[in-house]
């Protein structure tokens, strides 16, 4: 049985500038990281956006560490 997608509302994506301050970087540093793949993003024409949850995710995985 395929499961459906999750929605996303616009609170559930953020842009690089909103990144970039949760994570205290400048936003070219997260544009290189989501280029690198290390930051989960997509990218949708010429924007590239992030999933918050994603986002968080990965801060949460890096204070573990």
């Amino acid at each position: 049985m395929a499961t459906r997608p999750e929605s996303l509302t616009a609170a559930d994506v953020m842009s690089v500038s909103e990144v970039a301050e949760l994570l205290h970087v400048p936003k070219s540093t997260v544009a290189d990281w989501a280029r690198r793949g290390i930051v989960p993003s997509v990218k949708i024409g010429r924007r590239r956006l992030y999933v918050r949850r994603q986002t968080e995710a990965l801060l949460l995985h890096a204070e573990a560490s």
